[in-house]
């Protein structure tokens, strides 16, 4: 039922521009959320879709959140954006997709 509703998960301030992301547990889940370099804010599951990493532990670099176990990089849509291991011109990335929530900033 509460996942119907918005729930506030963070202070405006606790999110750096390309900093470290921020852990979170709302209703029982782990997740991060992180700002990106444009500045949007992302909230996700806090495993790599791909071994189950942890993103805490990820570099938050240009456009998104890249995870150390592999290099996915996920923006704050949870689409994978790159991948260290797979040639460019492959489009499995488009296939990948980590678990992500829509975040709104609002009064801080």
């Amino acid at each position: 039922l509460m996942r119907q509703y918005w729930i506030p998960a963070a202070q405006s301030s606790e999110l750096v521009r390309d900093g470290a992301p921020l852990r979170l547990m709302l209703l029982g889940e782990k997740l991060i959320a992180f700002r990106d370099s444009a500045g949007r804010v992302g909230v996700m599951d806090h495993r790599c879709p791909h071994r189950c990493a942890s993103l805490f532990l990820g570099r938050n670099e240009e456009g998104g959140i890249r995870c150390i176990y592999h290099g996915w990089k996920f923006d704050v849509s949870g689409n994978c954006v790159d991948m260290a291991s797979v040639p460019p011109h492959q489009d499995f990335k488009h296939k990948v997709k980590a678990r992500a929530y829509r975040a709104v900033e609002r009064a801080g």
